[in-house]
């Protein structure tokens, strides 16, 4: 993967395939630390084989690299990844660090379109999006509430991936992503 973008959406294909019907993700940027956390509700996964390539539950290959490559991205630059299954419920969090001043630090990628992305490749996924800058957090993208909005008539359907395109390209801007 090329980019951070590729890895998040790798991420929520990966929640997706758990079985998550909401995925939550946190994001902030500040002195060079690029920090995401990303929450689901699905089966959850934990232990160290969750890092292991050659353990993965897809059926149609036996090869899991995604969570193996953000790894390695992460601490390339000092960073860290953690992954935590939910004990209180269904589900698990990531969490991933990076220097993004290091030079083996990977670009952003387009993040706004791999969120346009996620909301039309599974419409009916509670998604949220919150961004934290100077110790408040904000949440600025809500699929579920964009859904509503359409199905009402008040948001054009075939204008709600730009909409949702450049609120986040917006929002990210504020934290220098973009």
């Amino acid at each position: 993967m090329k980019d951070i973008a590729d890895h998040l959406f790798d991420i929520f294909e990966n929640s997706v395939n758990a079985g998550a019907s909401e995925v939550i993700v946190r994001i902030a940027n500040t002195e060079n630390h690029f920090f995401c956390s990303i929450t689901d509700n699905g089966t959850g996964i934990s232990g160290p084989e969750v890092l292991d390539p050659f353990v993965t539950s897809r059926k149609t290959r036996r090869v899991g690299l995604g969570l193996p490559l953000l790894k390695k991205a992460a601490e390339d630059t000092g960073g860290y990844l953690k992954i935590k299954k939910r004990e209180e419920m269904r589900g698990t969090t990531l969490q991933f660090e990076m220097d993004t001043s290091h030079i083996d630090a990977k670009p952003f990628g387009d993040l706004a379109q791999t969120f346009a992305d996620i909301f039309f490749a599974w419409p009916e996924m509670v998604f949220k999006l919150y961004i934290s800058t100077r110790g408040s957090e904000e949440l600025v993208l809500d699929f579920q509430r964009l859904r509503q909005e359409a199905e009402e008539g008040l948001v054009d359907l075939l204008k709600l991936r730009k909409h949702i395109y450049e609120v986040a390209r917006e929002e990210l801007k504020k934290i220098d992503i973009g």
